[in-house]
This record gives C-alpha cells, structure tokens and sequence, in this order.
C-alpha cells in the first residue's frame, strides 16, 4: 500500500491530532492526514483536501491503522468531522 501525503500547510505543533490515512473505495493507496478518535462513534480529521473527499471512506488512525468505514458529518476548511462504524 502506498502513501500519498497531502501538502503540508497544515498546523501540527500545537495539534492533538495524531497520525492517520484516509482510503478510499476503488483507490490504490492512501492519503496521508492527521486524525483524533473524539469517541467510539466520532472523529475529527485535518486534511487540505476535506471539499474533495467523497460522502464515504475510510479512516485508519495510528496506532493500529486499523481501518474503519467512515460517513463525513460535516466540513470545514481543512477539518472534516465524520461517524465512525464498525
């Protein structure tokens, strides 16, 4: 699998967010972000591409990288807030 990181503009000294990948369906690969788990049901993602992720995907966060299907609940400028399912 390999890994494509978005362009780091992004803010991370100060960030409780920690390692992530988003992958989506039908893609070889995955993009590279910085994720927090908010709890069982939710996660908040930064990312400089939230207008261009699909309604779907999935998000695996460090430190397993255990990837889990995902709905986007809302975007922002570069945080996306999505349901987490099992």
């Amino acid at each position: 699998m390999s890994i494509r990181t978005a362009p780091d503009d992004l803010p991370h000294a100060s960030s409780p967010l920690g390692d992530a990948r988003i992958i989506l369906r039908n893609q070889p690969g995955a993009y590279g972000c910085r994720a927090v788990i908010i709890n069982r049901h939710r996660a908040l993602i930064e990312t400089s591409l939230p207008g261009l992720l699909p309604e779907w995907f999935s998000l695996a966060v460090a430190p397993d990288f255990r990837p889990r299907p995902c709905a986007v609940t809302w975007r922002g400028k570069r945080l996306v807030k999505v349901a987490l399912f099992e």
